[in-house]
């Protein structure tokens, strides 16, 4: 079966179990492996005011113990058995993983239920863990150039609601979290009602399902937490400030503020973002760097959370060139586009691109794991997985011209400026 775009589909079953899980299941059969991946609609947005840090501490903490498997047991089964784990946090959810040889699925199945059985983390392996969480805040934001990025624009961009914090929390509320702070979470959103839990790879539909009902309807269903309400601050006046940092080279940031996930204007940014800087043709590395050779690196992203979005620049200059050079040219490109300087061949480019991109992710199956979770947490809508490419070929060039206009303006945007520091 192909839909009207002509990729093959991608089959798929979907169950809830009695206490709320929710189910998803994907047969791939090309290899014999298989990837769970366990989803949790709790991110660092969600988390109280001086308790920030839960959820990617928990990140770290789900792979310690369980009640069946001792401190530091949970990788070493995993690696005995020819198979891997690792998890992810952002701002919107948690997502954890384990890969194995098929014939070793109920392993999988039983060491990551284990996990929501009953809270059994210990002391020890919360202290070792809280260090852990401050020398990694270390060596990916305080001690590299340019690592305090998302800290100073998310506290411009988001003043007052969740996304204004690190993904990583506060260090100062992570030293100060004790092993009742961390119970409480566990029992609030480590629960079936607030999870996914999804199977892909080489698997009989009815024997997994059996599997997953022996390992995980007895786990207590927990509640589905009500989301707080989100109250999100709107940029009237560009906010522009210069920030010292440890680094050779200055660097300018631009973010402007956007709509988030799975709005038509999501689709159109992520195309915009690739028209002005993926692949050597694209308008600001063609300019900026090739032509002008005014930046070492230029590029664009647009990341799209639950409940917001951001639209982001990112230009290192060369040397003796100044920043405002630099984004006086930017500007340029940016209100060239407004004015309709868009040619429909470069359109053509990167919907081909993500195309391509579309059908290669799709041979993944931790990416397709991954999706479905994320899906059903947060469209309740798993033809995506198949339809959503459209969303993008659909798109037109004056829907491109048209979404620069009403979101990349000066008086919509954040720009920090980072300059070496005086020695």
């Amino acid at each position: 079966m192909t839909n009207k775009n002509q990729f093959p589909e991608i089959e798929y079953k979907e169950s809830e179990l009695t206490n709320g899980l929710r189910v998803v299941m994907c047969r791939k059969d090309n290899i014999p492996m298989v990837t769970v991946n366990t989803s949790f609609q709790i991110g660092s947005k969600d988390e109280d005011e001086g308790k920030t840090g839960l959820a990617h501490l928990f990140e770290h903490l789900m792979f310690t113990e369980s009640p069946n498997v001792k401190q530091g047991m949970f990788d070493e089964i995993l690696n005995m058995n020819g198979g891997d784990s690792n998890a992810f946090t952002s701002w919107d959810y948690t997502g954890y993983h384990i890969t194995l040889p098929s014939n070793k699925l109920e392993l999988a199945l039983w060491l990551d239920s284990d996990r929501l059985a009953g809270f059994n983390i210990g002391e020890d392996s919360l202290e070792i863990q809280k260090s852990v969480v401050q020398e990694e805040n270390l060596q990916v934001h305080e001690n590299v150039p340019y690592g305090s990025l998302e800290r100073e624009s998310s506290k411009r961009l988001f003043k007052g609601n969740g996304y204004e914090r690190p993904i990583i929390g506060l260090m100062e509320d992570v030293k100060k979290l004790s092993i009742e702070d961390v119970k409480d979470f566990f029992l609030r959103y480590y629960v079936p009602k607030n999870s996914v839990l999804s199977v892909v790879g080489d698997i009989d539909y009815d024997k997994t399902l059996k599997l997953i009902t022996k390992y995980y309807e007895d786990i207590p269903s927990g509640t589905r937490i009500l989301q707080k309400k989100f109250e999100d601050m709107k940029i009237t006046k560009e906010i522009r400030d210069n920030i010292e940092d440890n680094i050779e080279l200055p660097a300018q940031f631009i973010y402007y503020k956007a709509p988030g996930q799975g709005t038509k204007d999501y689709y159109i940014l992520r195309l915009l973002s690739a028209i002005l800087s993926d692949g050597e043709s694209s308008k600001l590395y063609n300019e900026l760097l090739y032509k002008k050779e005014l930046v070492s690196e230029i590029d664009s992203y647009y990341y799209g959370m639950e409940k917001a979005g951001i639209f982001n620049i990112n230009a290192f200059a060369m040397k003796k060139v100044p920043l405002k050079t630099i984004g006086i040219e930017i500007d340029k490109i940016i209100d060239a586009i407004k004015s309709g300087n868009l040619e429909e061949r470069e359109l053509v480019k990167v919907k081909n691109y993500f195309e391509t991109s579309f059908v290669s992710k799709r041979q993944s199956m931790n990416y397709l794991a991954d999706t479905f979770s994320f899906l059903k947490i947060f469209f309740n809508n798993l033809s995506l997985i198949n339809t959503e490419v459209s969303n993008f070929l659909s798109v037109q060039k004056q829907d491109i011209i048209d979404c620069a206009r009403k979101y990349l303006n000066v008086e919509n945007r954040v720009v920090l400026n980072y300059i070496p520091a005086k020695k």
